[in-house]
């Protein structure tokens, strides 16, 4: 039962945006913190970051990209 818990909660902090499924490329948004991650499958997980090197951020109330 713990682990259902858990897994509900995952699901309801990130959202996936599926890109290339031929490559199987996603995007994963920390719905929390706004914090974006690109997912590529077999090789890794990396947070997205902005020409500053920053973490890219979303605006979590509206869920919009901002640069």
């Amino acid at each position: 039962m713990k682990s259902v818990q858990q897994s509900k909660r995952v699901k309801e902090r990130f959202d996936v945006e599926l890109g290339g499924i031929t490559q199987g490329i996603s995007i994963i948004t920390d719905n929390k913190t706004g914090v974006q991650y690109l997912a590529v499958n077999n090789s890794g997980i990396s947070v997205i970051v902005d020409k500053e090197g920053k973490p890219l951020l979303t605006d979590v109330e509206n869920q919009t990209s901002f640069d």
